[in-house]
């Protein structure tokens, strides 16, 4: 591979921008969780984490998979060159969005109470969800100001509003949880969707966009055309979502809500701490693969250097995060979390098949294929619950981290069949041999980590750690050379 690649070279650039201020956010949430932790105990993580999931449900059904299917045509809109075109479409989405905000508003506001009964079993907890309905309102705003910034590739507008949005919503939380405890979680929550919105609203404005004239009428007609894909993203979401509600409630009505804390603690670490490489790269990676959909050997490439640099940054973490479980949950929230490592474990071994399964599952939106999406979506989710109930009885909380391995390793054989049918893609050989060898290292820090923690192990597993390390610098040199290296960290 030749040392000066612009395609790589895209790809690092963007994954910097935009992955450095996700490092931030993520050091602004260690210290909101470990606040959390301290003052609110696991109590109040396990509130939180249903919180969470409550919003992400109806945002996810009310966003009707707009903000995808906006970056799509945003960023084929922009690239057209002729501003009319794009002003058009910007002035299209965001009569949309203000549409979809108020309903997944109302949606909230109507459903608070058979919520507050399936979260919590009965409905003492109605009027807080009621109440959460401002912060539903106010991320479908955010969610559709920001598919616009992405769909331009504003990457540095992007990632300044999302880190201003979480340093002012942990300037709010902090305070919040300090006087009221675990009644100031609901102002807190609005607080920080109020602040997340006027932050990506101060960039949005900055574009200059020129009000098109454009009818409601038009709009909504000429919005039904993009609903087709949007729905079945959407749908997939809100599956995603509910199912992850669902298992936080089994647990609490399993065991008990200190659980659903432990397991809450385990799925941010994997699922937003270490996905941060994953939206990193794909603020930019999806607009890219979606200009080139109709051409099969561009994509391939494009796929595949992709999944290159995924493998390079992601395997050493994954190392890492397996050999350290422990002292993470420890450092992140506090000793009464260290029962999650196993389940964290586990997981974190099934997020090395979900980093190879990202870049292709993304053919299929590029694509258009919102039946094949939404069928990969569902099969991930069904042997997630299935394997995870299946186990329950025999492992207890474990049994969730299992299950959430035991659905990326079917996941990913389903996802690249679909890839390969419906572009002709196919890893390369280089991509093939860095996934092994990569596993090879995972999974003797696994091993270390379950059954030699501690002395020896130890030292083993800094060892391991250390030559994946090596290797990743390797590989990483084969496409940058030390110089390009030195002046894109000397940039930063």
């Amino acid at each position: 591979m030749e040392k000066k690649n612009s395609s790589y070279n895209q790809i690092l650039k963007s994954t910097s921008i935009f992955g450095g201020s996700q490092i931030l956010i993520i050091l602004i949430g260690v210290i909101r969780n470990k606040m959390i932790a301290v003052l609110l105990g696991p109590v109040g993580v396990g509130i939180i984490g249903i919180y969470n999931s409550v919003i992400e449900m109806i945002r996810s059904a009310g966003g009707l998979g707009m903000d995808t299917t906006g970056v799509k045509e945003i960023a084929e809109a922009d690239s057209s060159g002729d501003k009319e075109i794009l002003f058009k479409t910007v002035t299209r989405f965001n009569k949309w969005f203000r549409v979809m905000a108020l309903c997944g508003a109302l949606a909230c506001l109507i459903f608070s109470y058979p919520i507050s009964v399936w979260a919590f079993e009965d409905g003492r907890f109605t009027f807080y969800i009621a109440c959460l309905s401002v912060c539903v309102f106010l991320a479908i705003l955010t969610m559709g100001r920001s598919s616009i910034l992405q769909g331009m590739r504003r990457i540095p507008e992007m990632a300044k509003s999302a880190f201003l949005g979480s340093f002012f919503g942990l300037l709010i939380s902090i305070p919040a949880y300090l006087l009221f405890g675990l009644d100031g979680i609901l102002p807190a929550f609005v607080f920080s969707s109020l602040f997340s919105f006027l932050c990506v609203e101060f960039y949005y404005r900055k574009l200059y966009f020129k009000k098109s004239d454009i009818s409601n009428k038009e709009a909504f007609e000429s919005g039904l055309k993009t609903l087709k894909l949007g729905l079945f993203i959407v749908v997939a979401g809100f599956i995603g979502t509910a199912s992850m509600f669902l298992v936080r409630t089994f647990v609490s009505r399993s065991i008990d809500i200190d659980a659903a804390g432990l397991f809450q603690s385990a799925w941010v670490i994997t699922n937003v701490y270490l996905s941060l490489i994953l939206r990193s790269m794909g603020s930019d990676f999806f607009p890219r693969l979606s200009a080139i959909a109709g051409e099969g050997e561009k994509v391939k490439k494009l796929v595949n250097e992709q999944s290159y640099i995924i493998l390079v940054v992601a395997s050493p973490i994954i190392v890492g995060m397996l050999l350290f479980a422990g002292f993470a949950l420890s450092v992140l929230y506090s000793s009464e979390f260290g029962h999650a490592d196993a389940v964290l474990r586990w997981q974190v071994l099934g997020t090395f098949f979900k980093v190879l399964c990202w870049p292709v599952a993304f053919i299929m939106l590029a694509k258009n294929k919102g039946t094949a999406f939404l069928a990969t979506e569902i099969i991930f989710y069904l042997v997630y619950l299935l394997s995870g109930y299946l186990l329950f009885p025999k492992y207890g909380l474990e049994a969730t981290g299992m299950g959430y391995l035991i659905a990326y390793i079917v996941y990913l054989p389903v996802v690249f069949i679909v890839g390969k049918t419906i572009s002709g893609f196919t890893w390369d050989s280089n991509i093939i041999k860095m996934t092994v060898i990569n596993m090879l290292f995972i999974g003797i820090a696994f091993y270390i980590a379950q059954y030699y923690a501690g002395g020896y192990g130890l030292l083993l597993g800094t060892g391991i750690l250390a030559i994946s390390l090596v290797y990743a610098y390797i590989k990483l040199k084969k496409v940058f050379s030390i110089a390009e290296l030195r002046d894109w960290f000397g940039k930063k």
